[in-house]
């Protein structure tokens, strides 16, 4: 007889379709030769597409997934991109997600690099850098205000980025702000919805201290029913 190796309950997973490779590839290395603008508009281009287009994953995951990688350290555009890849098609849609985003990314730079060493002196390729500025400016405008419809829901939200703003000017560093706003929007949210629901903490001690005493008291209200038993005289 043969002893399964795996757990019936739990069925395999199985490997990632070359469609949803191909998807992955062609959509970043799309993203990786159109997507100007720096992070803020990358993400917003990312979100146009595998939410809205594609459907890959819901706007609130979206959403938490840019807390994530903002949590880690490196170009989080760059992080989320890779992390979208692996949830479509596994490891090696990380892999491609990632080379495709990234290289073209690089080869750009490097041809800006040339050109801009090359010709950079000439009155007229000056002036074609001076109005590339307000048209990236408009682009991560727009990326923004999506973004932000998105992700500012309700008055707490608006109040607390209104105030790490605030902070962020006065020269608090980077990273308190990042997770101290965590952890006091955690913390407000879980008061607030406490304050919604009006259940004190009492309401909820009780009943698990009771299960916890029945539970300690069951071995002794059977031992001491056996006892009983075993004392009472024998029926006639």
């Amino acid at each position: 007889m043969e002893v399964p190796t795996t757990n019936p309950a739990v069925p395999p997973q199985p490997p990632p379709s070359h469609h949803a490779l191909r998807e992955v590839l062609w959509l970043f290395l799309r993203l990786g030769f159109t997507a100007f603008g720096g992070p803020a508009a990358h993400i917003a281009m990312m979100r146009e597409e595998v939410v809205r287009r594609r459907h890959w994953i819901s706007d609130e995951r979206f959403v938490d997934l840019i807390g994530v990688t903002n949590l880690i350290p490196g170009p989080s555009s760059t992080e989320l991109a890779i992390y979208l890849g692996y949830l479509r098609a596994g490891w090696p849609g990380l892999l491609v997600a990632g080379v495709c985003f990234i290289g073209p990314a690089m080869l750009i730079v490097l041809a800006l690099a040339w050109a801009y060493v090359t010709y950079g002196a000439l009155p007229q390729i000056g002036w074609l850098f001076y109005g590339i500025q307000p048209v990236v400016v408009a682009i991560v405008a727009q990326a923004i205000w999506n973004l932000g419809r998105t992700i500012f829901k309700g008055p707490l939200a608006v109040g607390l980025a209104l105030v790490v703003l605030v902070c962020y000017f006065l020269g608090v560093n980077v990273l308190i702000l990042l997770f101290g706003g965590a952890a006091l929007y955690g913390v407000l949210r879980l008061l607030i919805s406490r304050k919604r629901t009006k259940t004190p903490v009492v309401s909820v001690a009780v009943p698990l201290l009771a299960t916890n005493l029945r539970a300690d008291l069951q071995p002794l209200i059977a031992r001491l029913g056996a006892g009983a038993v075993a004392a009472a005289p024998p029926s006639v």
